[in-house]
């Protein structure tokens, strides 16, 4: 194989190499050095290495400046760094990498999560929204064998939807599907009714 050209793009961070088949091939500074990469013939197994190296670092950083906008699983990650072209083998890279940083871990987000809203929201739509994120339901279910009764939330969460509701039949099923909505499970929400002196026959 041989290299056309080799130019430094203006972030000083990464350099472009172009093959004598158009190919434009993205390397670390770190790379072209490690690997003497240069204008010229260059053996195919090398140029593939430093690429390979080179895609490594820069999913990772990828990687690592999604993660901090936000709590992501390794199921969000894989995706993400899929849509972004990266190779399997460069995915299962990163991941191992920000595992062993600690900065990658399913267990401490579902705990996080449950911990930040299981004052938000019922159990059922805390198991969705992890669900939703990938994570398995051997991790679920630890992160929420913690939560207790949530009569009180729930309880919160019908007065604050009934102001300024008369308490007629027709309201009151409106802040049943409310609370469904929330994820409190139906004894949770009889129980609350219970509490607000309110029989569902009336």
């Amino acid at each position: 194989m041989d290299i056309i050209s080799l130019n430094m793009k203006k972030n000083k961070k990464e350099f472009v190499a172009v093959t004598c088949d158009g190919e434009m091939i993205s390397l670390t500074p770190d790379a072209i050095v490690k690997h003497s990469i240069r204008v010229g013939e260059i053996d195919d197994d090398i140029l593939n290495l430093a690429k390979y190296e080179s895609d490594c670092s820069f999913a990772l950083n990828k990687a690592m400046n999604w993660l901090t906008a936000s709590y992501r699983s390794e199921s969000e990650l894989r995706k993400y760094l899929k849509d972004r072209k990266y190779d399997k083998s460069v995915t299962n890279y990163v991941i191992d990498k920000l595992k062993q940083y600690n900065y990658l871990s399913d267990e401490n987000l579902a705990k996080n999560f449950v911990e930040y809203g299981q004052n938000k929201m019922g159990v059922y739509k805390l198991r969705q929204k992890l669900m939703q994120k990938g994570i398995s339901k051997d991790i679920i279910d630890n992160a929420l064998s913690d939560i207790g009764e949530q009569d009180d939330i729930c309880y919160d969460f019908a007065v604050k939807k009934m102001r300024n509701l008369e308490r007629t039949r027709e309201n009151m099923a409106k802040v049943q599907r409310f609370l469904l909505s929330k994820g409190f499970d139906y004894d949770t929400i009889r129980r609350t009714f219970n509490k607000l002196n309110f029989d569902e026959d009336e």
